[in-house]
């Protein structure tokens, strides 16, 4: 006869898992900057795992982790210099509601890290 293993105590309890993401998330965060700063490849893979981490965040309205929040932030105020000086051309051209204009808007933001993948 075989037992069915007993879930784990994070498996039952949402936000026990969101707490879980956050700490990862924070993690990763904190390599890529160390990576950024030394000139070294950044995986696309992580820039993917950090847009979802603060996708899945900001759905369960859980605050992102410090590191990630201020990546975001620098993120966001670049860009917004960036469009302002160089017209709409670089722009979204579509509008997007929900969570796929969250998606849109943190892939956007993200960007600039694509640049460094191994």
């Amino acid at each position: 006869m075989t037992e069915s293993p007993e879930p784990s105590s994070a498996a039952a309890d949402p936000a026990g898992r969101l707490s879980e993401v956050s700490r990862l998330a924070s993690l990763l965060a904190d390599r890529v900057l160390s990576a950024q700063i030394a000139s070294q490849p950044i995986p696309k893979a992580h820039i993917h795992a950090l847009l979802d981490a603060a996708i899945i965040l900001e759905k369960y309205e859980v605050r992102l982790p410090p590191l990630l929040e201020q990546m975001v932030e620098t993120l966001e105020d670049e860009d917004a210099g960036k469009l302002a000086g160089a017209g709409a051309e670089e722009a979204p051209t579509e509008p997007a509601e929900g969570e796929e204009a969250d998606a849109k808007r943190l892939a956007w933001l993200f960007r600039p890290f694509q640049g460094t993948k191994s």
